[in-house]
């Protein structure tokens, strides 16, 4: 598809729809970009419905369908229905500010109009899909990670590779981009559900720039000393101000090992013995805080004063991604893990850019990626760290990816700063509608949505994209084969006759290899 080709006429125009008759042999799929030649101007729209029909009236159609009767010379045509987003003429794109005209001819797009679309970008994630055919380069810019994004999806519909390509390409960015990934089902390592079977530990940069953290390889201890109450506020959103109030009580009486103290004094005389130590009996405040403190897990709260955090928060600075690995334990944990280490990151960020202003401009611009959003943005739920990173981190340079099968369950404020969304396929009605309803550019695309095949997209990337593009993603093994390995730049290893040669010279004897 080099060229563009002749695919129908223009039949009627209502303000930003235009529906065209489609030309015998021609083919054209939903969420297709076709062009519209109009006097000086060319229009883009998108394919979003498509119908048939002939010039018989229904009566007609019927007797006919039922073989009573055959009628004289008739047309039968076939219809598409497509929505204008941009508007070229002779030296500006910019969006529609008139419509075409009837008659007026329709075309498929070529290559030259995929760089007028202007849709390439540093973080490259697939190409643009027209039908059956890719071409054309499609990515956002880096200055888009802080504007925060969206991947959403039924489970199967491709959003592991979509986290892999972007991800990959945040890597290769390093260290203007860097990434802190939460893996809840822990398959971007290895890349399970991906054939054939890579995940980032393939990439060509990983043991330069990315550093693993597991549950399971004893990686991720956040010391029981390092928390204090403010700590305890961020892994617990729902805890209220009186309990909070006693923790402060209790860390400047006992210091760093306060929660060990309490949860022994509770152990030992139930809710009086936390209360002797302060001198507060409020039982229901105190039990109520040390049921929190108890479930804090052993295996993730050692009682000791080292805590991954500082070393993810070392290496993010120096342009290290961070894919941390939360499979495995329990829903409880992870959101601890999760909420405790984004909430240090974040203000990191934020703290450099109040009192160290020259030293945060040397930061990478930073991506959260969160799996499983719906849980922590969910508006029937407490509210977390990531609805403030959503709503107030962009100027720090920190964005968030929100991914979730579910947005429907997303609070309607946080999903508003999404201006980066990556949408494929989606069966589930309401969810759709969530979409459509609130994401610009998308009012006509239910049916779209729900036909998207594996490994398809419409991405939206305001405000440099403000239209929904058709997107065909990177199949993450195929990048790697494309990528290929990465020169380090270390010099060739000696032969082995040459080492035994330099052996034999060192130990004065005949080396042996048996």
């Amino acid at each position: 598809m080099s060229e563009a080709s002749f695919v129908g006429s223009v039949r009627r125009v209502d303000g930003d729809k235009a529906s065209f008759f489609l030309d015998k042999g021609a083919k054209l799929s939903f969420g297709q970009i076709v062009k519209i030649e109009s006097g000086d101007r060319t229009f883009y729209a998108r394919v979003v419905n498509a119908g048939s029909s002939s010039t018989l009236d229904t009566h007609e159609q019927l007797r006919e369908a039922q073989g009573k009767e055959s009628f004289g010379p008739y047309s039968s045509y076939r219809y598409v229905d497509a929505v204008l987003f941009l508007e070229k003429t002779a030296n500006r794109v910019r969006s529609p500010t008139f419509n075409p005209n009837y008659m007026d001819k329709v075309y498929s797009t070529s290559l030259e109009d995929c760089s007028i679309l202007r849709l390439a970008g540093e973080l490259e994630i697939g190409r643009l899909r027209s039908g059956e055919q890719v071409f054309g380069k499609i990515g956002v810019g880096i200055e888009a990670i802080p504007l925060m994004m969206g991947m959403f999806g039924m489970t199967g519909c491709g959003k592991t590779n979509c986290e892999l390509v972007l991800n990959a390409q945040i890597i290769d960015h390093s260290p203007k981009t860097v990434a802190l990934i939460f893996d809840f089902a822990g398959q971007l390592l290895e890349g399970k559900g991906i054939h054939p079977q890579k995940g980032l530990k393939e990439h060509p940069l990983f043991h330069t720039r990315v550093k693993y953290y597991s549950a399971r390889e004893k990686k991720m201890c956040i010391g029981l000393y390092t928390m204090c109450p403010n700590k305890i506020r961020i892994i617990f959103p729902d805890i209220g101000a009186p309990q909070v109030r006693l923790a402060q009580k209790l860390y400047e009486i006992l210091g760093e090992k306060w929660i060990e103290h309490a949860r022994e004094a509770y152990t030992n005389e139930g809710y009086m013995g936390v209360g002797k130590i302060i001198g507060y009996k409020h039982k229901g405040v105190i039990e109520a805080l040390m049921l929190k403190l108890l479930s804090l897990s052993p295996e993730i709260f050692p009682p000791s004063n080292y805590s991954f955090i500082d070393d993810v928060i070392q290496n993010i600075t120096n342009g290290i991604t961070c894919l941390i690995d939360i499979s495995g334990i329990s829903s409880e944990e992870q959101q601890n893990v999760t909420c405790l280490t984004a909430s240090r990151v974040a203000l990191h960020y934020k703290r450099m850019w109040e009192q160290h202003f020259d030293e945060w401009k040397k930061l990478p611009t930073l991506l959260i990626t969160l799996e499983e959003a719906h849980e922590f943005l969910d508006p029937a739920k407490p509210k977390t760290i990531f609805s403030d990173v959503a709503l107030t981190y962009r100027k720090y340079r920190v964005g968030l990816n929100a991914v979730t099968p579910k947005p429907s369950r997303i609070n309607f404020d946080v999903f508003a700063e999404l201006w980066t969304k990556m949408i494929m396929k989606t069966e589930l009605r309401r969810d759709r509608a969530y979409l459509t309803e609130n994401t610009p550019y998308l009012e006509y695309s239910d049916t779209e949505i729900k036909m998207l095949d594996v490994g398809e997209a419409l991405l939206i990337s305001e405000p440099r994209i403000r239209f929904a593009v058709p997107v065909k993603i990177t199949h993450y093994p195929e990048y790697l084969d494309e990528h290929g390995k990465e020169d380090y730049g270390l010099p060739e290893s000696q032969k082995l006759s040459d080492m035994e040669k330099r052996l034999k010279q060192l130990s004065g004897q005949e080396v042996l290899y048996l």
